[in-house]
């Protein structure tokens, strides 16, 4: 039980990589909260977790809203008082297209849920970290948050801009003893992929170790979740 009565809040955490570390989660022994913007998604995955014994509650909530963002802050806060973990893990992609083509409307949203969504939850739930002096902060990134890849404009754009913010935050709140890591899945299979590419729940073991006092030190990295181990033990 390597989270055992840790709080985590998981953003897209109704479906696809964000319910499989949900779940791997649970079973560890963490208390979850999860957000998305469908309802009947969340009440699902809740279900199925609570089925597991694990503790889980839901709220819908759209990253790239402050108020929204806001909102579920106070409503975590009431339910669970503290939050330990926090994983990024919401996201869109666009249908391939090169940026003269790219409609102004779908990259505005790709960087608004992308890159302004971390930024809002972080923002919200820093505070109770800092308080805590203790945290972990998981941000879901992409291979393509280091090498761009054409026709991928917006979506790479918003995962470089992870990078920075995963890197930046880790240099301001180490001092608070919170460390901020980013995650490359690799490609997985969800409704963003059309469901090619391996499985989610192939996903969750270094979302797992982040979270867990394992990594403690280990802050401002980005770890691919098929490299990790040797990556770790390397470095």
């Amino acid at each position: 039980m390597k989270l055992k009565d840790k709080v985590a809040l998981i953003t897209g955490g109704a479906r696809g990589i964000g319910k499989a570390v949900a779940l791997a989660y649970a079973r560890e022994g963490a208390k979850l909260a999860i957000c998305a913007r469908t309802d009947s998604e969340i009440d699902a995955t809740v279900r199925e977790i609570q089925g597991l014994k694990g503790e889980c509650r839901g709220w819908v909530c759209d990253v790239s809203l402050e108020e929204s963002v806001k909102n579920l802050g106070q409503q975590i806060q009431k339910a669970y008082g503290r939050i330990d973990i926090l994983v990024n893990n919401a996201g869109i992609m666009t249908r391939p297209a090169p940026l003269t083509e790219l409609e102004v409307k779908k990259w505005d949203y790709t960087i608004a849920v992308n890159l302004r969504g971390p930024f809002l939850v972080t923002k919200e739930v820093l505070p109770l970290m800092v308080r805590q002096n203790s945290g972990s902060i998981i941000n879901v990134s992409s291979g393509l948050g280091r090498s761009g890849y054409a026709n991928f404009g917006a979506y790479s754009v918003s995962k470089w801009g992870v990078e920075g913010f995963t890197q930046t935050l880790a240099a301001e709140v180490r001092s608070h003893n919170i460390r901020v890591n980013s995650v490359d899945p690799g490609y997985v299979a969800t409704k963003m992929t059309r469901y090619q590419g391996k499985e989610p729940e192939s996903v969750p073991e270094v979302f797992v170790f982040l979270a867990s006092d394992e990594s403690r030190g280990i802050t401002g990295r980005m770890l691919s979740s098929s490299k990790w181990t040797s990556e770790i033990k390397r470095n």
